[in-house]
Protein backbone atom coordinates (compact mmCIF):
# COMPACT_ATOMS: atom_id res chain seq x y z
CA UNK A 1 0.00 0.00 0.00
CA UNK A 2 1.13 3.24 -0.66
CA UNK A 3 1.50 6.36 1.83
CA UNK A 4 2.25 9.74 1.64
CA UNK A 5 2.91 12.63 4.40
CA UNK A 6 3.05 16.40 3.81
CA UNK A 7 7.20 16.93 3.95
CA UNK A 8 8.60 20.34 3.42
CA UNK A 9 5.16 21.75 1.73
CA UNK A 10 4.76 18.66 -0.83
CA UNK A 11 3.37 15.31 -0.84
CA UNK A 12 5.70 13.04 -0.15
CA UNK A 13 5.20 9.21 -1.53
CA UNK A 14 6.60 5.82 0.07
CA UNK A 15 5.89 2.56 1.19
CA UNK A 16 7.28 -0.18 4.04
CA UNK A 17 7.20 -3.55 5.04
CA UNK A 18 9.33 -6.37 7.14
CA UNK A 19 9.56 -6.27 10.85
CA UNK A 20 13.28 -6.89 11.78
CA UNK A 21 14.51 -5.21 14.57
CA UNK A 22 17.08 -3.41 12.94
CA UNK A 23 18.32 -0.15 11.38
CA UNK A 24 16.01 0.84 8.38
CA UNK A 25 16.68 -0.40 4.64
CA UNK A 26 15.76 2.83 2.60
CA UNK A 27 15.62 2.24 -1.00
CA UNK A 28 15.77 5.67 -3.75
CA UNK A 29 15.47 5.38 -7.25
CA UNK A 30 16.23 7.33 -10.07
CA UNK A 31 14.57 9.81 -11.98
CA UNK A 32 11.02 9.27 -13.87
CA UNK A 33 10.16 6.25 -12.43
CA UNK A 34 8.49 5.37 -9.22
CA UNK A 35 9.03 2.80 -6.01
CA UNK A 36 7.84 -0.28 -8.12
CA UNK A 37 11.72 -0.29 -9.20
CA UNK A 38 12.25 -2.71 -6.15
CA UNK A 39 9.07 -5.18 -6.53
CA UNK A 40 11.10 -7.66 -7.43
CA UNK A 41 14.04 -7.31 -4.69
CA UNK A 42 11.20 -7.04 -1.86
CA UNK A 43 10.57 -10.92 -1.11
CA UNK A 44 14.46 -11.29 -0.54
CA UNK A 45 14.46 -8.22 1.70
CA UNK A 46 11.07 -7.89 3.79
CA UNK A 47 12.04 -11.25 5.67
CA UNK A 48 15.67 -9.68 6.92
CA UNK A 49 14.95 -5.58 6.96
CA UNK A 50 12.41 -2.77 7.96
CA UNK A 51 12.14 -1.29 4.19
CA UNK A 52 11.18 1.86 3.10
CA UNK A 53 11.09 2.60 -0.71
CA UNK A 54 11.16 6.63 -1.22
CA UNK A 55 9.22 7.99 -4.04
CA UNK A 56 10.29 11.57 -5.01
CA UNK A 57 8.67 14.20 -4.88
CA UNK A 58 6.24 14.66 -8.21
CA UNK A 59 6.40 11.00 -8.45
CA UNK A 60 4.11 9.37 -6.14
CA UNK A 61 0.44 8.62 -7.28
CA UNK A 62 -0.54 12.39 -7.82
CA UNK A 63 0.84 14.40 -10.63
CA UNK A 64 0.10 17.28 -9.82
CA UNK A 65 2.29 20.16 -11.40
CA UNK A 66 4.62 21.12 -8.38
CA UNK A 67 7.69 23.72 -8.66
CA UNK A 68 11.25 22.68 -9.87
CA UNK A 69 13.59 20.73 -7.67
CA UNK A 70 16.82 19.22 -7.48
CA UNK A 71 19.23 17.75 -5.18
CA UNK A 72 18.89 19.70 -2.56
CA UNK A 73 15.18 19.42 -2.12
CA UNK A 74 15.41 15.21 -2.63
CA UNK A 75 18.24 15.32 0.19
CA UNK A 76 15.45 17.77 2.61
CA UNK A 77 12.60 15.46 1.50
CA UNK A 78 14.51 12.31 2.52
CA UNK A 79 15.71 13.58 5.48
CA UNK A 80 12.10 14.84 6.57
CA UNK A 81 10.84 11.95 5.62
CA UNK A 82 12.81 9.77 7.62
CA UNK A 83 13.01 12.34 10.77
CA UNK A 84 8.70 11.49 10.47
CA UNK A 85 8.80 8.15 10.64
CA UNK A 86 11.33 8.15 13.43
CA UNK A 87 14.43 6.58 11.45
CA UNK A 88 17.69 7.39 13.00
CA UNK A 89 20.38 4.94 11.00
CA UNK A 90 19.96 3.53 8.32
CA UNK A 91 21.23 1.64 5.33
CA UNK A 92 20.94 3.18 2.21
CA UNK A 93 20.60 2.12 -1.55
CA UNK A 94 20.12 4.28 -4.54
CA UNK A 95 19.55 3.18 -8.18
CA UNK A 96 20.84 5.41 -10.83
CA UNK A 97 20.81 8.96 -10.55
CA UNK A 98 19.29 9.25 -7.30
CA UNK A 99 23.03 8.05 -6.34
CA UNK A 100 23.73 12.71 -6.12
CA UNK A 101 20.71 12.98 -3.36
CA UNK A 102 22.03 9.43 -1.45
CA UNK A 103 25.55 10.85 -1.20
CA UNK A 104 24.03 14.08 -0.38
CA UNK A 105 22.38 12.46 2.32
CA UNK A 106 25.54 10.49 3.58
CA UNK A 107 27.54 13.74 3.43
CA UNK A 108 24.97 15.34 5.09
CA UNK A 109 24.32 13.08 8.30
CA UNK A 110 27.75 11.33 8.58
CA UNK A 111 28.32 7.70 9.21
CA UNK A 112 26.42 7.86 12.20
CA UNK A 113 23.33 7.66 10.67
CA UNK A 114 24.06 6.33 7.23
CA UNK A 115 25.87 2.95 8.07
CA UNK A 116 26.33 2.16 4.46
CA UNK A 117 25.40 3.15 0.67
CA UNK A 118 25.05 0.36 -1.91
CA UNK A 119 24.91 2.51 -5.07
CA UNK A 120 23.36 0.79 -8.11
CA UNK A 121 24.56 1.06 -11.81
CA UNK A 122 25.39 4.83 -12.11
CA UNK A 123 27.39 6.58 -14.60
CA UNK A 124 30.70 6.65 -12.19
CA UNK A 125 32.76 8.77 -15.55
CA UNK A 126 31.95 12.08 -17.14
CA UNK A 127 28.76 11.36 -19.77
CA UNK A 128 29.65 9.87 -22.10
CA UNK A 129 28.47 11.65 -25.38
CA UNK A 130 25.58 9.80 -26.28
CA UNK A 131 24.33 10.48 -22.95
CA UNK A 132 25.02 13.94 -23.26
CA UNK A 133 22.87 14.67 -26.26
CA UNK A 134 20.07 12.31 -24.90
CA UNK A 135 20.05 14.94 -21.93
CA UNK A 136 19.55 17.54 -24.43
CA UNK A 137 17.84 16.20 -26.39
CA UNK A 138 14.98 14.62 -23.83
CA UNK A 139 14.34 18.86 -22.95
CA UNK A 140 12.58 19.35 -26.46
CA UNK A 141 8.94 18.81 -26.72
CA UNK A 142 9.83 17.57 -30.14
CA UNK A 143 12.57 15.17 -29.37
CA UNK A 144 11.66 14.02 -25.91
CA UNK A 145 9.94 10.62 -26.54
CA UNK A 146 12.66 9.54 -28.88
CA UNK A 147 15.42 10.45 -26.73
CA UNK A 148 13.85 8.14 -24.41
CA UNK A 149 12.99 5.21 -26.47
CA UNK A 150 16.81 5.76 -27.13
CA UNK A 151 18.20 5.86 -23.84
CA UNK A 152 15.57 2.69 -22.98
CA UNK A 153 17.18 0.97 -25.80
CA UNK A 154 20.69 1.23 -24.44
CA UNK A 155 19.40 -0.14 -20.53
CA UNK A 156 17.92 -2.57 -22.35
CA UNK A 157 20.84 -3.68 -23.96
CA UNK A 158 18.94 -6.14 -26.26
CA UNK A 159 17.45 -8.28 -23.16
CA UNK A 160 14.13 -9.59 -23.18
CA UNK A 161 12.80 -9.24 -19.32
CA UNK A 162 10.08 -8.88 -19.10
CA UNK A 163 9.85 -7.25 -15.48
CA UNK A 164 12.51 -4.92 -17.10
CA UNK A 165 10.26 -4.56 -19.85
CA UNK A 166 6.82 -3.61 -17.76
CA UNK A 167 8.92 -1.19 -15.95
CA UNK A 168 9.68 0.79 -18.62
CA UNK A 169 5.78 0.85 -20.37
CA UNK A 170 4.45 1.06 -17.08
CA UNK A 171 6.48 3.25 -14.42
CA UNK A 172 8.92 5.44 -16.41
CA UNK A 173 6.16 5.64 -19.08
CA UNK A 174 3.73 7.42 -16.80
CA UNK A 175 5.68 10.29 -16.75
CA UNK A 176 5.42 13.04 -19.30
CA UNK A 177 7.90 15.66 -20.75
CA UNK A 178 7.79 17.78 -17.72
CA UNK A 179 9.40 15.64 -15.34
CA UNK A 180 11.55 13.81 -17.97
CA UNK A 181 13.48 17.35 -18.89
CA UNK A 182 13.24 18.21 -15.53
CA UNK A 183 15.92 15.33 -14.64
CA UNK A 184 17.95 15.73 -17.24
CA UNK A 185 18.53 19.22 -16.29
CA UNK A 186 19.45 18.33 -12.92
CA UNK A 187 21.43 15.46 -13.84
CA UNK A 188 23.17 17.67 -15.91
CA UNK A 189 24.00 20.16 -13.80
CA UNK A 190 25.53 17.69 -10.98
CA UNK A 191 27.70 16.44 -13.56
CA UNK A 192 28.92 19.89 -13.99
CA UNK A 193 28.99 20.77 -10.33
CA UNK A 194 30.93 17.61 -9.08
CA UNK A 195 32.31 16.12 -12.38
CA UNK A 196 31.93 12.34 -11.57
CA UNK A 197 29.85 10.41 -8.97
CA UNK A 198 33.36 9.40 -7.82
CA UNK A 199 34.49 12.77 -7.27
CA UNK A 200 31.24 13.09 -5.43
CA UNK A 201 32.26 10.40 -2.49
CA UNK A 202 35.34 11.75 -2.23
CA UNK A 203 34.01 14.94 -0.85
CA UNK A 204 32.35 13.25 2.02
CA UNK A 205 34.86 13.69 5.04
CA UNK A 206 34.80 10.19 6.81
CA UNK A 207 32.27 8.78 4.55
CA UNK A 208 30.15 5.15 5.01
CA UNK A 209 30.99 2.13 3.51
CA UNK A 210 30.07 2.71 -0.25
CA UNK A 211 29.17 -0.13 -2.87
CA UNK A 212 28.86 0.50 -6.46
CA UNK A 213 26.78 -2.37 -8.06
CA UNK A 214 26.83 -2.52 -12.09
CA UNK A 215 26.33 -4.00 -15.67
CA UNK A 216 26.77 -1.14 -17.75
CA UNK A 217 28.59 -0.28 -19.73
CA UNK A 218 29.21 -3.86 -21.34
CA UNK A 219 32.20 -4.88 -21.88
CA UNK A 220 34.27 -1.99 -20.94
CA UNK A 221 37.68 -2.93 -19.16
CA UNK A 222 38.63 0.91 -19.21
CA UNK A 223 35.54 1.42 -16.89
CA UNK A 224 36.09 -1.33 -14.71
CA UNK A 225 39.79 -0.45 -14.02
CA UNK A 226 38.50 3.27 -12.86
CA UNK A 227 36.95 0.90 -10.29
CA UNK A 228 39.69 -1.11 -9.17
CA UNK A 229 41.74 1.91 -9.13
CA UNK A 230 39.36 3.67 -6.50
CA UNK A 231 39.07 0.49 -4.49
CA UNK A 232 42.28 0.73 -4.39
CA UNK A 233 43.24 4.14 -2.92
CA UNK A 234 40.11 4.35 -0.61
CA UNK A 235 39.04 1.44 2.02
CA UNK A 236 35.52 2.62 2.07
CA UNK A 237 35.07 1.88 -1.65
CA UNK A 238 34.21 -1.57 -3.16
CA UNK A 239 32.38 -2.75 -6.09
CA UNK A 240 31.11 -5.85 -7.76
CA UNK A 241 30.67 -5.53 -11.54
CA UNK A 242 27.19 -8.00 -11.91
CA UNK A 243 27.58 -9.10 -15.18
CA UNK A 244 23.90 -8.97 -16.15
CA UNK A 245 22.50 -7.26 -19.46
CA UNK A 246 20.71 -4.14 -18.26
CA UNK A 247 20.50 -1.48 -16.05
CA UNK A 248 17.95 -2.22 -13.94
CA UNK A 249 19.60 -5.13 -11.45
CA UNK A 250 17.35 -4.88 -9.35
CA UNK A 251 14.49 -6.04 -11.45
CA UNK A 252 16.76 -8.54 -13.66
CA UNK A 253 18.80 -10.07 -11.29
CA UNK A 254 17.48 -9.15 -7.58
CA UNK A 255 18.47 -12.06 -5.92
CA UNK A 256 22.11 -10.77 -7.19
CA UNK A 257 21.20 -7.45 -5.61
CA UNK A 258 19.79 -8.61 -2.19
CA UNK A 259 23.20 -11.16 -2.21
CA UNK A 260 25.08 -7.47 -2.56
CA UNK A 261 23.25 -5.40 0.26
CA UNK A 262 23.49 -8.37 2.76
CA UNK A 263 27.32 -8.49 2.15
CA UNK A 264 27.44 -4.31 2.48
CA UNK A 265 25.31 -4.17 5.33
CA UNK A 266 27.19 -7.05 7.23
CA UNK A 267 30.28 -5.12 6.73
CA UNK A 268 29.05 -2.49 7.88
CA UNK A 269 27.81 -4.14 11.17
CA UNK A 270 30.98 -5.18 12.06
CA UNK A 271 32.65 -1.35 11.48
CA UNK A 272 29.98 -0.39 13.97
Amino acid sequence: MYLTKQINGVEICYDECGTADRPALVLLTGWAHDLRLYDELLPYLSPKYWVIRVCWRGHGPKRDNIEDFGVEEQISDTIGLLDSLEVDKFYLVSHSHGGWPALGIADKLGRDRVLCLLMIDQIMTPPPPEFAVGLQAMQAKETWKAARQGLYDNWKAGSDNKAVENHYIYSFGSFGHRMWALSCRVIATAYQTYGTPMHRMELIQNPPLIRHIFSHPLNHPEYRKLHEELSRKHSWFSFTDLKGETHFPSLEVPEKVAQQIDQLVQEADGDS
